[in-house]
């Protein structure tokens, strides 16, 4: 007996409905369908509440396939939410590039990566909004890394890499040493993460 048909089998015994079921186990009636059907699988806490309600095992309620296939799923899940979170957090590091002091001279005035090298005047804008907004991209990142699909988690983890680049290009164009090695040490960690994956 697959998990789907165990799953409508015991929501049957015990008098429930798909709503009321999904109520008990913190889901929505679609969710439930689903799974009655042979869509998709529960999430391993879902699966818990699920055989707690029930009065069983994990194991009574899934066959070996399905457990196998559940926990792969969740291994994916687990490694998209980490990369997401490493991601997130080298791109909130791009805004040291404005705080960071890295000297201070004689007269006790300290000097940030940002402001060691003179820039020309109009590219001083764009260079601080593309400090800011891979910064602010990181903190969307940290916000919603369990929320995005697996496609939405690989296209923010090409959107974040995309952005360091162009901070680094335009960072080495406009001779900045420091800001240039400090976002370079961020795009390589980055590249070692997604060769990691």
């Amino acid at each position: 007996m697959q998990f789907h048909e165990k799953l409508k089998a015991y929501r049957s015994s015990y008098g429930l409905t798909q709503e009321q079921l999904g109520e008990k186990v913190f889901v929505s009636r679609v969710t439930i369908s689903k799974w009655e059907t042979g869509r998709g699988l529960p999430n391993l806490g879902s699966l818990q509440q699920l055989a707690s309600l029930f009065g069983i095992s994990v194991d009574e309620l899934l066959g070996s396939n399905e457990l196998v296939a559940l926990a792969q799923t969740e291994v994916k899940n687990t490694v998209r939410q980490s990369h997401t979170l490493m991601f997130g957090l080298l791109d909130v590091l791009c805004v040291l590039l404005v705080f960071l002091p890295i000297f201070a001279d004689g007269k006790g005035h300290s000097f940030t990566l940002y402001a060691f090298y003179p820039i020309a005047l109009f590219l001083q804008p764009l260079m601080m909004a593309l400090v800011i907004l891979p910064s602010a991209f990181g903190v969307v990142e940290l916000a919603l890394q369990s929320r995005l699909s697996e496609i939405w988690g690989s296209r923010i983890l090409k959107i974040s890499l995309t952005l360091s680049l162009l901070l680094l290009l335009l960072l080495v164009n406009c001779r900045q040493p420091y800001p240039s090695t400090f976002v370079l040490c961020l795009v390589v960690a980055k590249g070692f993460i997604l060769i990691k994956r």
